[in-house]
Order: C-alpha cells, then structure tokens, then sequence
C-alpha cells in the first residue's frame, strides 16, 4: 500500500461550506506542478494535527486546466522575515541570511510537519523598485508569526518601521507572547526603540554564543560552531511554532503602506525625551522646509530629504530621529547638544524665509550648540550668483545674522548646489560631530564627576571605526540609556 502523507491547510469560509472534506494523499495533493499563493482566513477545522493545522480538503484545492488531479492551493506564510536591506548588501551577508532562512524554514516546517514551501517569506529575490509590491502585502497581512532581524541599520530604516508597525498592529498580546519575534541579527544593537525593546531578544534559552556573536556571525561560524547554531535555529524555531499555533496575529483584509507609520518614529513621539538618548549611536534631524520629511531638493534626482537622512544614517548603523520644528526646537536642540546627540538642520532656502521656520531659525542664530550641523542646498543655477540671491540676502541679515557672519562649525550656508555635494557633506558633518564627541567622552571626565569603565560595546566599536584607540583607556563614558 502506497504511504499517505497529509499536506495541511487553512480553509476560506466558502471552501469549507461549498464542499464535503475529503483528504487527499501526498500523490494527489502534489499533482499539477508549482501551487499559487492567495489563501483567505484561516478557521478552525475538525481534522487538524497536533498542532493545529488543518488537513488538505478536495475543497480546498483548484484543479489544472489540463483537466489533471486537483492541487491544493499554499498557505500564508508561517512566518514573515523582517530586516534591513542594508545588512545584506555584502554578498557574503545575504548568503548568510539565505541560509538563516532556509534552515529555520525547514526546522519549523518538521516541527509542525507540514510542508517546507511556503514556510517563510522574504522579499530577498525582490528587485529594489517592487519593495511595495503585493507579495511583501499579502504576507505581512496573513503572516502567522513576524520575525524581525534586530540590527543598528534596521533601527535606522522608515522603511523596517513600518513593517514592525504593521506586526504590532496585528498583535494580540497575550502572557504567553505577541506574535513577533526578535531575532538578535547583529552582536550590537544600540539603544532599541522603546516597542523593540520590551520585546524579549536574548533570553537563557539561547546558547552564550548568541548573545556575544549575534545570529549573523553563528550563521558564517556554522561549520566551527555547529552545536551553538543548531541550538540557537531550535529556540528560534520553537517560539516560531509556539506563536504560530497561538496564533495572536490577526489577518488583515487592507494595508495601504503610504500611510502606515514607522514604529520608530512613533516610538520617538511617544516618547518627550528621546532627542536625549543614544549619544554618538544616533543622529536626529531637522527639516526647515513646508514639505518637511518629503522635501526634495533637487527635483532631477526626486530624493526626499527625509529618505535621504535614513539612508545615511543606515549606512553608518545610526539610530534615526526626526525632531519637528515646533516652537519647543530651540529647547530640543539645546538637549540634544548637552546628551551629545549630533544634530543635523537641513533648510530649504525658500521655507527658511516663512514662518515658522524663519522664528525658529532667529532663535537658533543665538544658540551656541557645537554637536549641530547646518546644511542649505541651493538651486544648481544659483551657484554662480549667490551673493546677490536675495534668499541668500535676507537669510543673512534678517533670520540667522551672527551665524552667516562668523559660521560655527559644521555650517554649509552657501556650499551645496547638487545632489551629490548634499550628500558627502551630510555624511561627512556627522562623521565629524560624531569623532568630536568621542573624543570629547575619552579625554573628559563624565559630567556626573566621574568616568565610567569601558562597558559599552558599541561606545567602543564607534570609536575604534572613527580611529580612535580604546584598548589602553579603562574609561569611557557610555551612552544614556
């Protein structure tokens, strides 16, 4: 007798309805090639394994149009991974998170025994221009469980924000979880945001490994630290299997991402001191200009401000903050100074004259704040006339006097006409105002009276990356937590 396996999966309301529930053999079930991938809600069904999962019915199954047996439609993916393109640019780095995915797939897939297609989604085969399209949707919508690859780039991405805000959307927190987990991706990650961080990410189930490698690292160290990556696959695949079968995300029937916050930028709202936190392990900017986050300079290249401040701050593993320009910046910027939080203003030439930009720009002429950075790109065509640009005329003698006079450091009023040039000197200010305050944390006695030892990792990463030698200090003050 030829051995049965039973395919599961989760029925629409019409299927079960329409049609008698008859189980079909793996011969069966697998006939008609590559299965589609649209499936409804799931619902509770009688015939169902240790898990849960329901078997695969004849009614929930198409047939080909050669006329041949039926074949089961997949289910929605068990679980949604969730990471930051910028960890993955390194060939290497994506290898590592092909395999990550495909051997916990796998793990989960044998511990629910159901199928390995299907188990997982990631949008690794997905070409830069579709980073909205359906597929990422559809899973994100039905996902059972979301796994986020926790990292300094995916604090700094919008674009990872609103896919942790679409999971927490969908929660439906219990004791036992949330629907998300963490996954420690990177050895440092500085200062995660407040909804990240309530989340359990390095719990004593894991071998040591994990917490002093990260999960990257374990991947690429498999075969010399094989029984560590194997017990950290199995603990991840575990909570996976315990989420999924909870199942405390709900489905959703619409998503529109354009409108979806970042979770980090509302974290950053909820939270009135935020501007405070993270020192030289973030950067915060400012966007004098009526469009705001969605200014775009030059219009030949369409990059938004805002975008651009992520990317930047991405590529460098920088934390990411807006702060608005309200009647509290000159205040929130004083703040940012005194936690050594670099501070970026960008200004577009035009809004700068309006309010209330020009007020916050007055009050900011007379603020002496060294960890801010100020950056005014012009026109292309205005390169060669801007001494007599009468922006350029009024911004000097009626919004920011003293500063245009006698600039502080970090200030590029009339020296960015392209894209290009915005971009280097972006990077480059923050890269200075980020070695200015660390070695301002070396030299210097903590303002409290007294240094604390080296304890903070990423204090000390940062610092070895802006060349700045830690081995011999046995003092360094850390970030604020």
């Amino acid at each position: 007798m030829t051995e049965r396996f039973w395919r599961r999966y989760w029925l629409s309301d019409h299927d079960q309805r329409a049609c008698p529930l008859r189980l079909l053999s793996t011969h069966e079930a697998c006939a008609g090639g590559r299965l589609p991938t649209r499936v409804l809600m799931p619902l509770n069904l009688t015939r169902r394994n240790e898990y849960g999962y329901p078997q695969v019915l004849a009614s929930a199954c198409r047939r080909p149009s050669n006329g041949g047996p039926p074949v089961p439609r997949t289910d929605p993916p068990i679980f949604f991974v969730s990471y930051a393109r910028a960890d993955v640019e390194h060939p290497p780095f994506l290898e590592s998170l092909e395999v990550f995915v495909k051997d916990l797939g796998a793990r989960v897939a044998g511990k629910l025994a159901i199928p390995i297609d299907g188990v997982s989604f990631t949008d690794a085969n997905i070409h830069t221009g579709e980073l909205w399209s359906d597929h990422i949707r559809d899973a994100l919508m039905q996902c059972r469980v979301g796994l986020a690859l926790y990292s300094p780039h995916y604090f700094a991405r919008r674009w990872c924000g609103k896919e942790f805000q679409v999971l927490l959307t969908r929660s439906r927190p219990t004791i036992g979880g949330t629907g998300i987990v963490p996954v420690r991706w990177e050895k440092d990650i500085p200062d995660p945001p407040p909804c990240a961080a309530r989340l359990q990410y390095n719990e004593d189930a894991f071998p040591p490994e994990y917490g002093t490698r990260g999960m990257r690292q374990l991947v690429a160290l498999r075969s010399v630290a094989l029984q560590a990556y194997e017990d950290s696959i199995d603990v991840l695949a575990c909570r996976i299997v315990a989420e999924a079968v909870a199942q405390r995300l709900t489905p959703l029937q619409h998503l529109d991402f354009e409108t979806t916050p970042s979770a980090w930028e509302a974290s950053s709202e909820a939270d009135p001191y935020s501007h405070m936190q993270g020192r030289i392990s973030k950067t915060c900017f400012v966007f004098l200009s009526k469009h705001g986050w969605d200014w775009v300079p030059y219009e030949a290249d369409a990059a938004k401000i805002g975008a651009l401040a992520q990317r930047i701050t991405g590529e460098l593993g920088l934390r990411y903050e807006e702060i608005p320009c309200d009647a509290a910046l000159p205040q929130k910027l004083k703040e940012a100074n005194d936690s050594d939080v670099p501070t970026v203003l960008f200004g577009d030439p035009t809004s700068c004259l309006a309010e209330p930009f020009m007020q916050s720009l007055r009050h900011y002429d007379t603020q002496y704040l060294l960890n801010c950075a100020t950056l005014v790109p012009w026109e292309p065509g205005t390169k060669d006339n801007i001494e007599t640009d009468p922006r350029w005329l009024r911004l000097k003698r009626e919004v920011c006097p003293q500063k245009t006079e006698s600039p502080p450091p970090y200030h590029e009023w009339r020296s960015i006409f392209s894209q290009d040039e915005l971009n280097l000197k972006t990077r480059t200010l923050i890269e200075q105002i980020r070695s200015r305050v660390m070695k301002q944390l070396v030299s210097n006695q903590d303002r409290g009276g007294g240094a604390r030892r080296v304890e903070d990792s990423v204090v000390a990463k940062s610092a070895a990356a802006l060349g700045i030698l830690t081995q011999s200090l046995s003092r360094l003050a850390g970030p604020s937590r």
